[in-house]
């Protein structure tokens, strides 16, 4: 036998080898092991589907719309300091409550008390002149204004024929006139004047002779005028007796004008017409003297304080415990709203506190911004406990709501094109396909009319599949809302 010396290197070449076919070998039976494994594992029926269902039921869904606003006073109710008048008496302090008829502030003007009281006094003379003209002792009166007229002026016109009586010269007997003065010649008090019968008619007066009422030859009778005498003294009194009766003579004529119906009508509507402007303007200064001591007008807190506001500055300003706040709803959705309508309030600044309000004006004009305008709702609140001028608030005003529709959940509701369905679990584990008509929905529910579709049904809303032994959840139906906004559906009320 022949040994051959084999080398060092050989030797280890051969192992290497070696051991690679057998790394090699293994690897291979563990891949055709996995390989094994899949075919198995694939040819394995698959567990049968589950659903997750949940129950129809019959009730109301509500659309809400939601706005953030800033919560402000209903009522503001501001007191400056009167023209001409200077603050007497300061009644509250900065950040106070006041109650209604609470006594702010009094003021004082001497001035308008003045013209008060001379107002006052300028409308009771008014008043009584009304008075009298309605009164029966009025009209006495002035019937006894006109008898007393009518003597006065009958007085005078006797007294002016009396004056005028004494320059006529008159013959006392009968007889032919054989002798009579002439026109122009100056006589004295029982100086020969005519002749008449063979007797002397003297003159009554002194004076000139005027006139001559006769001839010489003439038969004259008793009372004939033979001349007429004048003087200065008698004509003045003459002319002073015919104005004595022109004057009283115009004084009977008012009495008897102001007596008339008429004249009485028009003086009484003239004195009530007086009477009512001094008793307007009697008003409105009382008013002003009044407002010289200013109450509460309603409850509330003092949110501005100037004790030193010099006349016409603001004095104080009184914000109304009542609150309200102002949210802008789109113009699509402003339609929906209306006064008295309730809303639900949250404050960020006041976790967890809810308030009802009540939707109490919508602004007839809206503010157009960014192509879309907004109308201001105001909603007051019902209660303000807590509360602070200023804070934010969150509104969500109810604009629709559908009674006793069936509801189910958002996530059963499938949709192809413009119709909609939801699939309804059978006995057998077999799923049924029903047709619905959408009447409302909001983040979680929609609100659903079916001629098929009956409370207590069970509609799949999700399917629990296990295609490699490990089961998982595949939602079905539409995706829930988020981020809800104003005009969008809110939740189930």
């Amino acid at each position: 036998m022949i040994h051959h010396n084999m080398p060092t290197s050989s030797i280890k070449q051969r192992m290497l080898s070696y051991r690679r076919v057998v790394i090699l070998a293994g690897g291979t039976l563990l891949v055709l092991s996995a390989l094994t494994y899949i075919v198995i594992r694939s040819t394995r029926p698959p567990l049968p589907a589950k659903y997750l269902t949940a129950i129809v039921q019959q009730g109301n869904l509500s659309q809400i719309d939601s706005a953030t606003g800033e919560i402000i006073p209903v009522e503001t109710y501001t007191v400056s300091v009167p023209a001409n008048a200077s603050l007497s008496q300061l009644n509250v302090s900065l950040g106070q409550t006041v109650n209604t008829g609470q006594m702010l502030a009094t003021f004082s003007d001497p001035t308008l008390a003045s013209e008060v009281a001379a107002q006052n006094a300028a409308v009771l003379s008014e008043q009584n002149q009304v008075n009298l003209l309605l009164s029966s002792e009025y009209r006495a009166s002035q019937q006894a204004s006109i008898v007393q007229a009518e003597d006065n002026l009958q007085q005078a016109e006797d007294q002016l024929a009396q004056a005028q009586s004494q320059g006529v010269v008159t013959s006392s007997v009968e007889g032919p006139l054989t002798q009579v003065a002439s026109v122009g010649e100056y006589v004295s008090s029982g100086q020969p004047l005519a002749t008449v019968g063979g007797k002397t008619i003297t003159a009554p007066c002194q004076g000139t002779v005027q006139h001559v009422n006769v001839t010489i030859g003439q038969q004259i009778t008793p009372g004939t005028p033979i001349l007429t005498l004048t003087s200065p003294s008698l004509t003045s009194k003459i002319l002073g007796d015919e104005s004595q009766v022109a004057g009283l003579q115009a004084a009977l004529d008012k009495v008897m004008s102001q007596d008339s119906q008429t004249q009485l009508t028009a003086s009484l509507d003239q004195a009530k017409a007086q009477l009512e402007r001094d008793q307007q303007t009697l008003v409105q200064e009382q008013q002003a003297l009044a407002n010289l001591v200013v109450q509460a007008p309603f409850s509330g807190e003092v949110t501005m304080l100037n004790s030193s506001a010099p006349p016409g500055a603001k004095l104080l300003t009184l914000d109304s415990q009542a609150k309200m706040v102002t949210v802008p709803i789109p113009e699509t959705q402003i339609n929906l709203i209306h006064t008295g309508q309730s809303v639900s309030v949250s404050l960020p600044a006041l976790p967890g506190k809810v308030v009802s309000g009540t939707v109490q004006s919508i602004a007839p004009v809206g503010n157009y911004s960014n192509g879309v305008a907004n109308f201001p709702v105001n909603v007051t609140l019902n209660n303000v406990s807590g509360i602070r001028y200023g804070m934010s608030a969150d509104v969500s005003i109810v604009v629709k709501t559908i009674h006793g529709a069936l509801l189910v959940p958002l996530a059963s509701l499938h949709s192809r094109g413009s119709h909609d369905f939801v699939e309804v679990l059978a006995s057998n584990n077999q799923l049924t396909r029903i047709p619905v008509h959408v009447l409302l929905e909001n983040a979680t529910t929609a609100a659903v009319k079916s001629k098929r579709l009956a409370v207590d049904d069970r509609v799949i809303t999700a399917v629990l599949t296990s295609p490699s032994g490990k089961l998982h959840l595949k939602a079905k139906g539409r995706t829930l809302h988020k981020g809800k906004t104003a005009g969008k559906k809110g939740h189930t009320k």
